[in-house]
């Protein structure tokens, strides 16, 4: 995928949040059953936690661990990124029972995000509902790679991928892209998309379009094998069915969970 493909889907997603954010918002208050395993994994850690939630959203998970780590509330540390100041607000907003909660205002294919974070590391590092929206595949490893590096020994990397192309429903609201291109300021070059890029809708009307990327099996592995972590758990939850989403969740130095 060339530079100004990769740019333009972004451009899309970015403008998305941009004027969606509040119904979005809206409908991302509840947490995943998937995060239910990820408390065990920082109660045994000794010292301060430091929980890096990249794509943050609203807070939501940020908000989700305090309250499961009532025990760890004064040592734990949230900072979320995320390129949608609406959102942050909402991060902001909150009232997070911790020792401290910081946002940071990055778009994660700027380049510098190891810079952002101004050589910290983290006991947890979790991206929800982002790896879909980052263009090319290169750009999904290399991300993944960053953010290992930005890794406390025995901390864990935790990414979540959406399964939206193996479901009928969300199947039937793809869009074409050439229909989106004919009314577009900034049309994507269609012979630079990858397998698994997808045009879907949202909300009621419809209207409101974003860039989502399916990762299949095969790309799923080696965006694990980019990261150089050990695999500790792979798991399906969340949704109608209880699969919507696949867990990765990753260690430094291996281990198991808790």
């Amino acid at each position: 995928m060339d530079p100004k493909t990769v740019r333009g889907l972004n451009a899309l997603n970015r403008r998305f949040y941009d004027e969606q954010a509040a119904s979005f918002s809206e409908t991302r208050r509840d947490p995943w059953p998937g995060w239910q395993r990820l408390p065990a994994l920082l109660r045994d850690r000794g010292g301060p936690l430091r929980v890096l939630d990249v794509g943050c959203g609203n807070g939501r998970l940020g908000d989700f661990l305090c309250r499961n780590l009532a025990e760890a509330r004064s040592t734990l540390t949230y900072v979320g990124i995320d390129a949608s100041e609406a959102l942050l607000a909402e991060v902001r907003a909150r009232t997070l029972p911790c020792a401290a909660v910081e946002t940071l205002s990055r778009d994660v294919l700027a380049g510098d995000l190891a810079d952002a974070l101004a050589d910290r590391r983290f006991s947890l590092i979790a991206l929800f509902g982002l790896i879909h929206h980052i263009p090319g595949e290169a750009h999904r490893r290399a991300l993944l790679r960053t953010l290992a590096g930005c890794l406390e020994p025995g901390g864990w990397l935790v990414f979540a991928v959406w399964r939206f192309e193996a479901f009928e429903r969300f199947r039937r609201k793809v869009r074409p892209w050439p229909a989106y291109n004919a009314t577009a300021q900034e049309p994507i070059d269609e012979a630079q998309l990858e397998p698994g890029d997808h045009l879907l809708p949202w909300g009621p009307e419809g209207t409101a379009l974003r860039y989502c990327h399916f990762v299949d099996a095969a790309e799923s592995e080696r965006l694990v094998a980019a990261t150089g972590l050990a695999v500790v758990d792979r798991y399906a939850a969340d949704g109608r069915e209880g699969d919507l989403n696949r867990y990765f969740l990753l260690r430094m130095g291996g281990g198991s969970p808790g």
